[in-house]
């Protein structure tokens, strides 16, 4: 029950989070300051989602020693799935270092979730 609750708290904390960044690209877009692709974003944010979902599944399940290797493969996918974002979008190539703060953002959020459920496990 301890791990369920564990990771209903993660999933919740990281839905804050990630509203907390559309809000703030909302207001950027509002101010005029830097314009940005909703879809762009969507995508990361579901890439990262699907990321931590079965980090959490993982850990729910007590499999030792194999959140690291997810979380490295994840890391890989979703790098190439930014650098095949940035080929073929012509936005995210307007905005490229925007966007990558994005992505270093989500990444962030990531490796702080994957250090404390490694800390946990063991």
């Amino acid at each position: 029950m301890e791990k369920f609750l564990v990771v209903l708290k993660g999933l919740g904390l990281f839905l804050v989070l990630s509203a907390l960044l559309f809000i703030a690209q909302w207001q950027l877009a509002e101010n005029n300051v830097v314009i940005l692709s909703y879809k762009i974003h969507i995508l990361m944010f579901f890439i990262t989602l699907i990321c931590l979902l079965t980090i959490l599944v993982v850990f729910a399940l007590e499999k030792k020693n194999v959140i690291g290797f997810i979380f490295l493969g994840f890391v890989v996918f979703k790098f190439f799935a930014m650098g095949y974002i940035a080929v073929f979008q012509k936005d995210f190539r307007l905005n490229i270092v925007p966007y990558f703060i994005l992505y270093w953002v989500y990444l962030l959020i990531e490796v702080v979730f994957v250090l404390k459920l490694v800390k946990k496990q063991d």
